[in-house]
């Protein structure tokens, strides 16, 4: 799918959609830029599951892209599931990239991709959120396997680049210090733009409340938080406070809170 600005609105200039994967574009706007909300319509991914989404933003446009929901990825019974998403951002084009948290079950093996690139001045706006195991419900994710890759280019250059995989024992492995705390849910934020810097330091003056441990840090037009939280519902809040100053107070998709 990708947006195209149309006079001073932005739309979808096309949409194609085949297998679970769906998109919907409210007809009512919340903010200045439409806001796609994807659909898993098989309610979660298991074995051999893989997921691919291309999204673009034309040159100028605005736009967000969201999920109705949280994914869920159940027990594996061999090589588990795939989520590989390619996000193209065009010169001076405004893209955020919203989804919510990816819930993971004891056992579950989950591989996931996403490579951005970028334009000239185009900024972009990133969350990636999981919880291991819904505390809520005294679920825990003791073993499994997580491999997530971040790569953000621009200009044909890259800029960014993060690899996470955990295996095994994950339980274990996020109760060490320096990996986990004993935390269940972290998230990664990232902020690409020109304005990146300047959002630093009122970040960290409104995560000073945050319920879990946060950190973040700017460098060369690149802002990026990291979070872990005892859970999910302290994990969103965090959330919620860090994306309220990197969206300038703009209120997040209404279904983040359904």
């Amino acid at each position: 799918m990708s947006f195209m600005r149309r006079g001073p609105n932005t739309t979808l200039s096309r949409s194609y959609q085949t297998g679970c994967l769906r998109v919907r574009l409210p007809r009512r706007l919340e903010s200045d830029r439409p806001c796609a909300v994807l659909i898993n319509t098989s309610g979660g991914l298991a074995e051999g599951d893989r997921l691919s989404q291309h999204i673009a933003w034309e040159t100028g446009s605005r736009g967000i892209v969201t999920t109705q929901a949280a994914e869920k990825v159940y027990r594996a019974l061999a090589d588990g599931c795939e989520i590989a998403t390619k996000i193209d951002v065009a010169a001076h084009a405004e893209a955020e990239w919203l989804p919510q948290e990816t819930i993971l079950f004891d056992r579950a093996r989950l591989r996931r991709d996403i490579q951005v690139v970028l334009g000239e001045n185009a900024s972009f706006l990133g969350v990636e959120a999981v919880v291991l195991g819904r505390t809520a419900m005294g679920e825990r994710m003791r073993e499994g396997m997580l491999s997530d890759s971040v790569r953000i280019t621009r200009d044909g250059r890259l800029i960014y680049a993060d690899r996470l995989r955990l295996d095994s024992a994950v339980e274990q492995l996020m109760a060490r210090r320096a990996i986990g705390n004993g935390s269940c849910a972290m998230a990664v934020i990232l902020y690409v733009a020109a304005k990146a810097g300047a959002l630093l330091d009122p970040l960290r003056q409104a995560l000073e409340r945050a319920g879990g441990l946060v950190a973040a840090s700017c460098w060369n037009g690149i802002l990026a938080v990291r979070m872990l939280a005892p859970d999910g519902a302290t994990l969103r809040r965090d959330l919620a406070a860090a994306l309220a100053v990197l969206r300038s107070g703009r209120p997040l998709p209404r279904v983040w809170n359904c």
